[in-house]
């Protein structure tokens, strides 16, 4: 999950690291995920589905990172929080 989280970040497709073998990884260790793992699924899907790639995660796997990643309340980084405390010192 964090592999294919951080190439989601980054924005850099390796072809033949996400095919059929880390689908079905996934698929097969879909229990031992905590949250934060399926959140990150959720993210890569997400960029997967925006790179129109073929490759996804089976529609169960993909609702249960869906729903584990709706379920938290948003949390922002501290680069945020540096520019909501500059913009609200002005």
């Amino acid at each position: 999950a964090t592999i294919g989280w951080a190439y989601a970040v980054a924005n850099v497709a390796p072809p033949s690291l996400f095919n059929d073998a880390f689908i079905n990884a996934c698929f097969e260790k879909k229990n031992e995920f905590n949250l934060e793992d399926l959140c990150q699924l959720h993210q890569w899907q997400i960029w997967q589905e925006e790179l129109k790639s073929n490759i996804r995660l089976p529609a169960s796997l993909q609702e249960k990172c869906y729903e584990a990643f709706i379920s938290q309340l948003p949390r922002p980084s501290a680069l945020q929080n540096d520019v909501i405390s500059e913009l609200s010192s002005i």
